[in-house]
This record gives C-alpha cells, sequence and structure tokens, in this order.
C-alpha cells in the first residue's frame, strides 16, 4: 500500500477478499449457516476441569498470540525464574567450594587472583586504592588465623590426662593394705604427741592430712554410727526451737533435744568444731544457717583444701576471743598427749552456760586412781597363775576336797567366759568408768547438762561415749582457774595475823602426782 497523489478513497469502500467473493471491509464476515456446504458439525462441549486462579476469557489476536505461545505452551515465565534460581545455587555453591579449599596462609591477594579473571588494564590511582583495599583484608583475614591457633593450642593443653591403668585385685588389695598402714603410722603420732608437734608436721607436710582421713574413712565406713551424724541431728532439731519447757520430768527421763540450742543476744548461735577432720558437719549446716540461726567454725591442723570452711589452728591455742563460742563440739578429737590443754581451751572460748559436746571411744577411758596389780586383783585366769594351781594340785598335802573346790571355781570361770563370748553379757570390770574423767572436766568448770538426765553420759553405743556439759562453775585447776579466789586460800590468817596451815592430806599429795592426761588411754592400732 502506497499513497498516491490526487487520489481518496474512503474506508468504507474498502473491501477484503474472502473464499466466496468481496466483502467490504467494515462488514463482520459471513458465517456459515448448518446446512450450507462447507459448514462443520458442532463441537462437544469440553467437560474438563478446568484449574483455579485461570481465566479462560482471554481471546487470542494477532497482537497477543506471540506472548501466549511463550506464556503457556513454553511456560516462559516459570522456566525463566527456575533458570535463575539455579544459577544463583550453584553460584554459591562454586563460591562456598573455593572458600573451603582455601589454606589458611592464602591471602585476600591470591585468592582473588585464583578467583577472577586477568585484571583490565586500569589507571595509578585505580591501583593504588586496590592495593590498599588487599592490605585490610591482609590484616583481618590474618587476626582470625592467629586466633583459630590459639584456640588450638589450649584446646590442646586442656586435654584430658589419661586414664590410670586399672588395678589388677592384687594390687587394689595391696594399695588398701598400704593405705591402712599409713594411716595407723600417722594415728599413733598424733596420739602419742602433744598438739604443737602434730600441727607443726602437718604444716611442713600437708599431704599427711589427705593421707590419714583417706584411712580414717575407710575406719568409719565400718562403724555401726558415726557420732558427727547424731550432733547433725541434735542440732537441726534444736536450732528450729525458741523456747525450752516449762516444766521437767521428775523421774530424770528429761530429753535434752527438746530444749534450744544456747544463743547470744542477737539470737545467733556459734558452734566451734574443733578437729573436724573433713568438716562435715559444717558441710551438711551451713546451708541451713539462715534458717537455724547459726554459724559454724571448724578447725583442725590442715584445711584439707577447705579453706572456705576449715581454719588452720592448734586446738590448745585458737583464734576466738574469751567467751565468744555458745557450742564446742569434740567429736574424737580429745587426741593429743595434752587433750586437758583442749578442755581448758574450750571453757576460755565459751560464753556462761555455754555447751560442751564430747564423742569418744569407750576403750580409752580408764580410771588409773583405781590400783591393779595387788595381790588381791591377781587375774585367775593368768598363765602364771595356771602354773602355780598345777603345781599345788599335784603337789603333796592337797586333799580331795581343795581338788574339787578348785574344780568348781575352774568351771564357774569357763561358764562366765562362755556368757561373755556367746551371749554377749558384760561383765561389770568391762563397763565403761568415766567418772574420773568427769572430775577432772568438773575441775575445769564443766558439769553434766541436768536437762539431758541420765542421758548427759550417753553409753547407748558398743563403740562411743557421748557426754554433754554446760560451763556452769567457777574452774579451780588450769589455765582458766581463778587466780583471786586460789590467792585468797593460801593468804587466810588467823586472828594474830599469822597464815593458817592448811592440812594436808594422803589425797592431796595423789592429786599432785596424778596425770590428769593419763585419763584417756591413746587409741593406737597394731602396726602390719
Amino acid at each position: 500500500m502506497f499513497a498516491v497523489k490526487g487520489l481518496k478513497v474512503s474506508t468504507d469502500k474498502l473491501k477484503v477478499e474472502t473464499e466466496h467473493g468481496s466483502v467490504l471491509a467494515t462488514q463482520p464476515p459471513r458465517t456459515v449457516a448448518a446446512g450450507e456446504e462447507g459448514a462443520s458439525a458442532p463441537k462437544p462441549k469440553n467437560k474438563k476441569r478446568k484449574r483455579a486462579g485461570r481465566s479462560n476469557n482471554t481471546d487470542v489476536n494477532l497482537d497477543n498470540v506471540a506472548d501466549l505461545w511463550e506464556k503457556v505452551i513454553e511456560g516462559g515465565d516459570a522456566k525463566a525464574k527456575k533458570a535463575k534460581e539455579d544459577a544463583k545455587k550453584e553460584a554459591h555453591k562454586a563460591k562456598k567450594q573455593k572458600t573451603e579449599e582455601k589454606p589458611e596462609g592464602t591471602t585476600a591477594a591470591e585468592a582473588t587472583t585464583t578467583t577472577t579473571a586477568a585484571p583490565q588494564p586500569a589507571t595509578a590511582s585505580s591501583e593504588k586504592k586496590k592495593n590498599k583495599k588487599i592490605k585490610n583484608q591482609d590484616k583481618q583475614e590474618s587476626k582470625p588465623v592467629a586466633e583459630k591457633k590459639e584456640i588450638a593450642t589450649t584446646t590442646e593443653k586442656k586435654e584430658p590426662a589419661p586414664a590410670a591403668p586399672k588395678l589388677t585385685p592384687l594390687q587394689a588389695a595391696m594399695r588398701e593394705k598400704l593405705i591402712s598402714a599409713r594411716f595407723r603410722h600417722l594415728n599413733e603420732t598424733l596420739y602419742t604427741r602433744p598438739s604443737r608437734d602434730a600441727f607443726s608436721l602437718f604444716s611442713d607436710s600437708p599431704e599427711m592430712f589427705t593421707e590419714y582421713h583417706e584411712g580414717f574413712r575407710r575406719q568409719v565406713d565400718v562403724w555401726p554410727e558415726n557420732p558427727v551424724d547424731g550432733y547433725i541431728a541434735d542440732i537441726k532439731t534444736r536450732g528450729k526451737l525458741r523456747n525450752a519447757p516449762r516444766s521437767r520430768p521428775a523421774d530424770g527421763t528429761s530429753d535434752g533435744t527438746k530444749y534450744p540450742l544456747p544463743r547470744d543476744r542477737n539470737g545467733l548461735c556459734t558452734i566451734a568444731d574443733l578437729g573436724c577432720g573433713d568438716a562435715k558437719l559444717a558441710q551438711a549446716l551451713t546451708p541451713l544457717k539462715r534458717k537455724l540461726g547459726i554459724e559454724v567454725k571448724s578447725y583442725d591442723l590442715q584445711d584439707g583444701g577447705k579453706p572456705e570452711l576449715i581454719t588452720r589452728a592448734d586446738i590448745a591455742n585458737l583464734p576466738l576471743k574469751e567467751g565468744s563460742v555458745d557450742v564446742v563440739i569434740f567429736c574424737l578429737a580429745l587426741m593429743g598427749t595434752n587433750w586437758i590443754d583442749f578442755v581448758e581451751e574450750a571453757y576460755r572460748v565459751l560464753r556462761w552456760k555455754g555447751e560442751l559436746w564430747v564423742a569418744e571411744i569407750k576403750s580409752r577411758f580408764v580410771d588409773p586412781t583405781k590400783r591393779k596389780g595387788g595381790p588381791g586383783n591377781v587375774v585367775s585366769h593368768s598363765v602364771g597363775n595356771r602354773r602355780k594351781a598345777g603345781a599345788a594340785n599335784n603337789g603333796p598335802g592337797v586333799g580331795k576336797k581343795d581338788k574339787a573346790k578348785m574344780k568348781e571355781e575352774e568351771e564357774a570361770e569357763e561358764e562366765q567366759q562362755l556368757a561373755v563370748h556367746v551371749d554377749g553379757v558384760e561383765l561389770r570390770q568391762q563397763e565403761t568408768d568415766v567418772s574420773a574423767f568427769v572430775e577432772a572436766l568438773r575441775k575445769r568448770g564443766f558439769l553434766l547438762q541436768r536437762e539431758y538426765g541420765q542421758k548427759a553420759v550417753d553409753m547407748d553405743n558398743k563403740m562411743f561415749v557421748k557426754m554433754h556439759f554446760v560451763k556452769a562453775v567457777p574452774a579451780i585447776k588450769g589455765k582458766c582457774a581463778d587466780l583471786k579466789k586460789e590467792a585468797l586460800k593460801t593468804t587466810q590468817t588467823d586472828a594474830k595475823g599469822r597464815p593458817i596451815k592448811t592440812p594436808k592430806f594422803i589425797d592431796a599429795d595423789e592429786e599432785a602426782s596424778f596425770n590428769e592426761n593419763a585419763l584417756l588411754k591413746p587409741c593406737v592400732y597394731k602396726i602390719r
């Protein structure tokens, strides 16, 4: 089509050629009737389910046929999106692989040279900028490398030590014997020396304290009861009480656990555990100190790795003020040849009406004031006595009556031994006598606590004796004795001003020569 000058044709007169002839362009194309020639059969209605979200009213024409072909037939939009996502994922994977494969010592400049293509020619200023960027990247990457090396070295240092080889049954038994032998040796040292020597010994060799208590724990495991557990229970019970009962039973069956603990004016009960060992008492009661209103102070020759609980001290010279404690506990702690000094130090640090709790092994208590070995106290079943009896039986002048009497005595002796060993009957001679020990403490100002009644001296346990004392009288002996009263006694004069001579008794002489430290025997095991 081209324009012809001077020729005008209206669009209404333009015609379009068809198979059946020419038709005006403005008229719609003629449709073929159903009966006419060339007509096709009617198409059946499409029963296919249409997908939601798609419009079926789009008309296909010359303008949109190409777009519809790409969109519907070829799926252009979805494929393009998927291709872009795949390309991004591949690029990310490739980048990640390159960073992992790059060694720790390589710099950013080397990485950029390997990954990027050959650089395009640039000006001098652009090259300087690039060099600065590369240097900064090198500095930033060198820091994490150094940190990684430090972390690696620390992890190598903190690696746990290899486990000790497992001992055979024979080696384990030998090790137990060595520990027990070491405990026996240290135990004998503590019982047969004064406390100042033991304190200096353990100060020079702190590991001995750990070795001793390792063996001591093995001994405690065999015991039917540990006295410390009973003291912990008593403190928990009495710590909750604030008021004492109004009346005491007249039959002497009073229970001391029904009375509150002694306290200061602020309501605080300070407990000093002397010779505490591994501080089991403090470990059990420290979490309850606010609830019970108590404070536990533990003292021993070494702290055993627990300086927050145990204070190193010789318990004969405590770092405490006079009258600053409410309860003092000696639980199997009266060791050493100067245990009387421990009692006198307890009197010094206790407040008036403060309590002293003592637990000791029954076999340690003796009464050396009772003389033994006299002619009337010879043991009848001793070896020497039996030899003499045998010689007398076989000698001349022994009649039938004497032999019958001696036979009866032997039978009675055998029955007595059977009663002890088989039936478990205790002889009166084998009973623990603590009267001399109680008297020694009375002279130091301690009396048996009447709130406990008959249980003030508790011998129910087969191995231990528990005693409860109270600071209730002035001391008349030891370092805490009332020196003024003693001075008045010695300076008493008659009407003429002459000093009065006090009579000297045999008991006084014996008391002056008597060593009270011998009231407790050392608890020494056989060293094998």
